[in-house]
């Protein structure tokens, strides 16, 4: 049986947001050599008021990692998301978001809604956890988080299923105990694709 595929938040390096104006440590993707991804989960820093970039045939799934709450406009309406708050919305949606406290970090999970279904939650002690026949990321919440009896850091993460990705190499275990509060994102192929 393989081990779940682990990726340290601390050994990523970051990338620029794709218009420039932030940057992101991609955990976990899709991205064949010529970087086309259909899901990618990844982990953002917001520094100031900033504009999303657009993901025409997204869905985008956000949770806020704090420090603090960041305040959000997404096509006009205002909300502020608390930590571990999410919200959806669409990869056209016109997004800008203001944190209230500097360093400010939120996980996008991202794909395609043509080819993908998804969604992303915080939990408890989520226990034995299964891929099924998708793909699951946990991101650890807290330093008390274990996955088969593994330590990890805050914001450490792990893949469960059985694709390949960019920043993994080898296919992952399909089930993993799972201790400690994290975010975790399924993503499972649409089962009626969009026409």
């Amino acid at each position: 049986m393989n081990a779940p595929l682990i990726v340290e938040y601390s050994a990523i390096p970051p990338t620029p947001w794709k218009n420039g104006r932030g940057v992101t440590r991609n955990l976990f993707d899709d991205a064949t050599d010529a970087g086309v991804w259909t899901w990618r989960v990844s982990i953002a820093e917001i520094t100031g008021t900033q504009p999303y970039s657009p993901y025409p045939g997204v869905r985008r799934g956000q949770v806020a990692l704090g420090p603090g709450a960041v305040e959000l406009r997404i096509d006009g309406r205002d909300l502020v998301l608390a930590p571990e708050g999410i919200v959806v919305f669409d990869g056209e949606a016109e997004v800008t978001a203001s944190p209230r406290e500097a360093g400010f970090l939120d996980l996008n999970v991202m794909a395609r809604r043509d080819t993908w279904e998804s969604d992303v939650r915080c939990v408890d002690d989520p226990g034995v956890t299964e891929a099924g026949d998708g793909i699951v990321i946990l991101v650890a919440l807290g330093d008390t988080a274990l996955v088969d009896g593994r330590s990890l850091a805050r914001l450490d993460s792990v893949m469960l299923g059985a694709s390949a990705s960019a920043s993994a190499s080898a296919s992952a275990s399909a089930s993993a105990d799972v201790r400690g509060r994290f975010a975790v994102a399924r993503i499972a192929a649409r089962r009626h694709p969009l026409g």
